[in-house]
């Protein structure tokens, strides 16, 4: 099963993020494909990319990142803070 879950407006708050992540890793858990649709996102900070998606892929790794998360209607800025985000905790992890 499939899950979409949208999002508006600018996204900044470590906290929520936080709250996001564990929801979409319990949907992960009952092996559903979280799709998160960003298309009515402003801005994304980098502390709220990293808190969702730098941690997410450290605690479960790249492959259950690509296998669980597809991200539809992301801006290049946004794609970017998320890339960066990923880039970041896994290069910190190499070291």
């Amino acid at each position: 099963m499939t899950n979409t879950l949208k999002y508006k407006g600018s996204l900044a708050n470590r906290t929520t993020a936080a709250q996001e992540r564990a929801r979409i890793e319990t949907l992960a858990r009952h092996g559903e494909q979280v799709v998160l649709d960003f298309s009515d996102v402003i801005s994304l900070s980098g502390s709220y990319a990293d808190e969702l998606f730098g941690v997410f892929t450290q605690r479960h790794g790249v492959q259950a990142l690509k296998s669980t998360l597809k991200i539809k209607g992301a801006s290049p800025a946004v794609t970017r803070a998320i890339g960066l985000a990923i880039q970041h905790r896994m290069t910190a992890n190499a070291a």
